[in-house]
């Protein structure tokens, strides 16, 4: 066993497309326009628009690299989901943003609640594990604002999601090409912690 099979779970194949330089410029910049636009969204609480903002430009790397190989490494998310745990818990502990125990035990509770949803569509057939473990982190970030924001964040990325899948069939007409779900999930989450605010 390699390495990499230790460090990373494979999303939809062990093989992607590969590299697109204009193509990985272009989500770099949308990603850095996005965490502007959620720092600033949350301008009045600056702890919040950091922490946010810093959510956001983390998931730039990732949806490089599920675009690119169809997965989410675990180098990324694991490293992710422990920095969001302890943002929260230290936002609860001292009260920072209006936080306290109860509010981020919801937000954690929500993570571990879609986490598994995703686990569930993954036994089913069709979603990675990588984006099941993305799942966590993603869904407690915004389920620091409550289940409304989480909502939002599930309902964009299925949308988005649907409307993808739904281009691609119709320009490739193959009904068993992979697409990356983990953009998807990243694109809901910026809607999400929009919401929130």
């Amino acid at each position: 066993m390699t390495d990499e099979n230790l460090t990373s779970e494979p999303v939809q194949s062990s093989a992607g497309p590969g590299p697109h330089p204009i193509r990985d410029r272009a989500v770099a910049v949308v990603g850095v326009l996005a965490a502007v636009a959620v720092a600033a969204a949350h301008r009045a609480e600056p702890a919040v628009a950091v922490a946010a903002a810093g959510m956001t430009l983390a998931c730039i790397p990732l949806a490089i690299t599920d675009l690119r190989e169809h997965r989410l490494p675990n180098r990324i998310v694991g490293p992710l989901a422990g920095v969001v745990t302890v943002v929260v818990l230290a936002a609860a502990i001292t009260g920072t943003a209006g936080g306290d125990i109860g509010r981020a035990v919801l937000a954690i509770e929500l993570g571990l609640a879609t986490a598994a949803g995703l686990l569930l569509l993954n036994l089913i057939g069709g979603l990675g594990m990588g984006d099941v473990k993305f799942g966590y982190p993603m869904a407690t970030a915004v389920g620091w604002f409550g289940w409304q924001a989480l909502a939002v964040t599930l309902l964009v990325t299925s949308a988005v999601g649907a409307v993808a899948a739904a281009v691609v069939l119709a320009v490739y007409r193959d009904r068993h090409r992979q697409l990356p779900y983990g953009p998807f999930l990243i694109i809901g989450m910026v809607a999400g912690l929009l919401s929130g605010a």
